[in-house]
């Protein structure tokens, strides 16, 4: 008769985590390369993040350096070098920079008489980005400018009564109803030149823009 082995709970217990242990080890070994590849995938996407952020600061920093020196060559009246720098940071770049080196790409247009080049490139602006209030009426008053030197009169009394309308409250507003009388007083359109006149003075009464623009429009009375 064989002799009986009494197993006690501790080894029951002992010889359940046993069993436990070998197949959580089977399990993984079983499973090593999905969670060595998972690991790795986690661990590049961290690395490829960092290099990303690195990367963009270092070409954030290097649009910034190249428009700083654009500007100063526009400030220069170098228009052609300004130009041409500031038309690659525009086409290499993205974001605030690259915009501000398209708004300051149709001033460099404007101030060289480009006045089709201009426009194009203030329109561009217009349409990709928002810097601010500011910087985009400035670009629609802008494309009024080039319009009146171009002699459309009556186009730029339109373009400088929408930036108008764009922001009643710019700084530029009464400078924008001066431009548009001027442009429709050269294009003899003496009912829509007293009515942005009467605007004129009803919001900047005693600016110096409505005195320019009533002198202006009194020639469309002695006509």
């Amino acid at each position: 008769m064989g002799t009986k082995i009494k197993i006690t709970k501790r080894q029951m217990k002992e010889d359940k985590f046993t069993t436990f242990m070998l197949r959580a080890r089977d399990e993984f070994l079983g499973r090593w390369q999905v969670i060595a590849i998972s690991a790795a995938i986690v661990i590049v996407a961290i690395v490829a993040t960092v290099y990303f952020l690195n990367l963009q600061q270092s070409r954030q920093l290097e649009a910034d350096n190249r428009l700083t020196k654009a500007l100063a060559e526009l400030r220069r009246a170098n228009y052609q070098v300004a130009i041409l720098e500031l038309g690659s940071i525009a086409d290499d770049y993205g974001g605030r920079a690259a915009g501000t080196a398209l708004f300051n790409l149709a001033n460099a247009h404007y101030e060289s008489k480009n006045y089709d080049e201009a426009i194009t490139n203030y329109q561009k602006f217009i349409d990709n980005y928002d810097l601010g209030k500011l910087m985009t009426v400035s670009a629609i008053g802008g494309i009024a400018a080039c319009l009146e030197n171009k002699q459309e009169f009556l186009a730029a009394g339109d373009k400088y009564h929408e930036a108008v309308q764009f922001d009643p409250d710019s700084p530029l507003a009464p400078d924008f109803y001066l431009g548009a009388i001027r442009s429709l007083v050269a294009a003899g359109d003496k009912d829509k030149a007293e009515q942005l006149l009467s605007e004129l003075k009803d919001k900047f009464p005693d600016s110096e823009q409505a005195r320019t623009a009533t002198r202006l429009a009194m020639q469309l009375q002695t006509q």
